[in-house]
């Protein structure tokens, strides 16, 4: 078994045998009791020993302070700074270990002390409640405090894989799904149109450079490193309509939006392209889709459309990342099957 001393707890430990060593043959001479000797100052060295382990062990350091304590009180020795010792291993408890376990510690060492407690009751409980009661409460509040600040480290982490996640979906799903159609009709053509076969690669062409150049883009940022790119726009709308329309889907495009800021024509930008993505590859042949933004109602609705035939479908990562886009701006996103397959955003409009 094998732990690693932390210096603060060094450090604490130091303090408190410096204090303890010193301090008590002040508190000595105020009071009347045994006289301190060698096994007097031993009870404190351990006492202020057993911080060494208050954050790898805190039981340890509970034991080794409590115990040492109750021996030194039990042997009519002056109440001095080893109750110290005892208050920081409470403390320890409460912030390394269970509630449950710092509660039970902070009554036992109440407990120890009430024996040789030569005052009233009453007494002994302001004063258990102010050294023991409170501390013990302080350590629990510093212990969810840093829980807290850990999760929501950790739920930043999370949210920004998630992030990137669904970039690299949407930027090489979408790349994929018109290379794939591109290289179809380019097989198709390649004998009866070869200027079309030519077109049809150069779309493959240009589209594969774009998916790398975000996919890059996208790793940079994981790395820490992501250089300033142009941001995408409702201007760029219309140019994925043409690469659409180039790989075999006809769609007609009407944006009429207000200005907006950036991280909501980010998000609409990807909701259409997720959206025309998916009317790219599961469409049969002749199916066309429709393309409208406008502002209704405080609101910017965001409806893309197509023609298919209704079929049962299950919601996969491109609904279900559309849908967190638009609720991250407080929004709400919806998939119909009535005519054909329809997705409606609807995102609140700044104020």
């Amino acid at each position: 078994m094998q732990f690693r001393i932390k210096w603060q707890d060094m450090a604490l430990a130091g303090a408190l045998l410096f204090f303890g060593l010193v301090g008590t043959r002040f508190a000595a001479r105020l009071q009347e009791g045994a006289a301190l000797d060698v096994f007097a100052y031993l009870l404190i060295t351990v006492a202020a020993t057993g911080l060494l382990f208050r954050s790898v062990r805190p039981l340890w350091t509970f034991g080794m302070a409590v115990v040492p304590i109750a021996v030194y009180l039990a042997a009519g020795y002056p109440f001095g700074p080893i109750l110290i010792s005892g208050v920081a291993a409470v403390y320890a408890v409460a912030m390394y270990a269970s509630i449950e376990l710092a509660a039970g510690c902070a009554l036992l060492y109440a407990l120890a002390i009430l024996p040789w407690w030569d005052d009233s009751v009453t007494s002994w409980i302001t004063w258990s409640a102010g050294w023991i009661l409170l501390p013990a409460a302080a350590g629990v509040l510093m212990k969810l405090r840093r829980r807290s600040a850990v999760d929501a480290r950790e739920h930043a982490v999370v949210s920004e894989r998630l992030r990137l996640a669904q970039e690299v979906h949407d930027v090489v799903g979408h790349g994929l799904s018109v290379i794939a159609m591109q290289a179809g009709v380019a097989l198709y053509v390649l004998d009866k149109d070869p200027a079309k076969a030519r077109a049809s690669l150069e779309a493959i062409r240009s589209t594969s450079k774009e998916a790398l150049d975000g996919l890059r883009s996208e790793l940079d940022t994981l790395r820490g490193s992501a250089p300033l790119r142009p941001t995408i726009s409702l201007a760029d709308i219309p140019a994925l309509a043409g690469r659409m329309r180039e790989a075999g889907l006809e769609v007609a495009v009407e944006v009429d939006a207000p200005d907006l800021p950036d991280n909501v024509q980010m998000a609409v930008y990807r909701i259409v392209q997720e959206s025309l993505t998916n009317v790219l590859r599961h469409s049969s042949p002749g199916v066309t889709a429709s393309v409208r933004v406008y502002a209704a109602r405080g609101s910017l609705v965001v409806e893309v459309a197509d023609t298919g035939t209704p079929n049962a479908f299950v919601e996969g990562h491109g609904i279900t990342g559309m849908r967190a886009r638009a609720e991250a701006l407080g929004g709400t996103l919806e998939v119909s099957v009535s005519d054909g397959f329809t997705v409606i955003a609807r995102i609140p409009l700044p104020s």
